[in-house]
């Protein structure tokens, strides 16, 4: 009988990436993809940037054990990285974010020795090339790990410190995917700025990867403010496969609460970047990263990010209340905000970005749009695409055979709070 697993991530692109690598190996080892009841190993990957979100692997490991009592529990990601013990205590496997090469390694599928911590302070053979899922769009890593140690940041603590993956082993993780029917190719690292192996750097990489042949669309996230370059929003115009749309994490509008968070950029230095990417990529969108409710910031910071995100006007925000995190400095810091001023500041942002957000969507309308089919949509007949600029696209399919990979022309018929509605052009 074939083995089953089940698998839930919480988190980033990076986790998701994980999950993936982890499938390739079950599906390798002759696992077949099942629901939670009928699976014989059940991983759950975790995320630690915010204690809300640490939680969750908690809670979902005790829900997990009351519904499916016989199955084999796999703790994995950000939390299994530093609190391997404590995890231990509740499931079969703990598995570090450095550590899937080991689990490769020892994986066996008749579960008899099931039984592991795999947690490491190094990243364990980074260049290996994992097995990646058949979908439209492939996650590549091209570095590991954090050497900026924002004050806020648990990652450089659950993704260690930085380390580029060989361009080489890169180019051909790429062409792997491609041959497989990827269309697009998202770029990953904390910083995909910082990248560099051998005197390759991020534009130069970027250059390699906009000539490999089928391949039509190239992402990146994250790139760091204090890195992003006018040389880099320069090239991201004149590669063509690079799509036009940055995520730049601005985190606070005060210089204050960025000199605080240790950030190592002003709100002028951050608006000057913004400058570089809108001269060069004037139909390009930009999104970003806000944090509310720092510890010691005050009435005026936060007004100043509210002049920031009125003055720069992203397509998207991505806010959050700061929450402590382990070993992060700020954790220590005096001055914590009340949990309500937290909510309040939240609220008053995420309005603020709602008619921000609203306004730009609505010079989309009528426009027409090169977009990528994703999947199909939730609601029947339609497929979900995305544009170029990272807007979501849904399309009737009633009368085409639209399919994942297909790359379409459409013009925006409607715009909703966060997507649009398109109809294929018919020339």
């Amino acid at each position: 009988m074939m083995m089953k697993y089940y698998i839930k991530t919480f988190g980033c692109q990076m986790n998701e990436r994980d999950s993936e690598k982890i499938e390739s190996i079950l599906q390798e080892s002759g696992f077949e993809k099942s629901n939670l009841k009928e699976a014989d190993v059940i991983i759950v990957n975790s995320c630690a940037v915010r204690e809300k979100s640490e939680k969750k692997i908690f809670s979902e490991i005790g829900r997990i054990k009351n519904i499916n009592k016989k199955a084999k529990v796999v703790a994995m990601g950000c939390v299994a990285q530093i609190y391997p013990e404590k995890l231990s205590k509740i499931s079969d496997v703990v598995l570090g974010t450095t550590s899937i090469y080991d689990f490769k390694n020892f994986f066996n599928k008749d579960l008899r020795d099931f039984k592991a911590i795999f947690v490491s302070n190094q990243i364990i053979n980074p260049d290996y090339i994992f097995g990646h899922l058949k979908k439209p769009t492939a996650y590549i890593d091209i570095i590991y790990g954090c050497n900026n140690f924002c004050t806020y940041c648990v990652v450089p603590y659950t993704r260690l410190r930085e380390i580029s993956r060989s361009y080489k082993n890169i180019l051909q993780e790429i062409n792997n995917v491609v041959e497989n029917g990827a269309k697009e190719v998202i770029l990953l690292g904390q910083n995909v700025n910082s990248y560099n192996f051998d005197g390759v750097n991020f534009i130069r990489l970027l250059e390699m990867i906009n000539k490999i042949d089928k391949l039509k669309r190239i992402r990146f996230v994250t790139s760091h403010p204090k890195d992003f370059s006018e040389d880099l929003a320069i090239a991201m115009s004149q590669l063509d496969k690079v799509c036009e749309h940055l995520h730049l994490p601005l985190q606070s509008g005060s210089d204050r609460v960025l000199r605080l968070m240790r950030r190592k950029y002003t709100f002028k230095e951050f608006a000057k970047k913004v400058e570089y990417f809108r001269k060069y990529n004037p139909k390009g969108s930009i999104t970003s990263d806000i944090i509310v409710g720092f510890p010691m910031e005050t009435e005026d910071d936060f007004k100043q990010t509210i002049k920031a995100l009125e003055e720069i006007k992203f397509d998207e925000i991505y806010s959050f209340k700061y929450s402590n995190r382990p070993f992060a400095k700020a954790s220590l810091m005096p001055n914590q905000v009340s949990d309500e001023e937290k909510a309040k500041r939240l609220n008053i942002i995420q309005n603020l970005q709602s008619k921000i957000s609203e306004q730009i969507n609505k010079s989309y309308l009528n426009s027409e749009h090169e977009v990528l089919i994703e999947s199909k949509a939730k609601i029947s007949n339609q497929m979900q695409a995305r544009t170029r600029t990272n807007k979501i696209v849904n399309i009737d399919n009633t009368y085409f055979n639209l399919k994942e990979g297909d790359i379409v022309n459409v013009k925006i018929t409607k715009i909703n709070k966060h997507s649009f509605n398109g109809e294929i052009c018919i020339n």
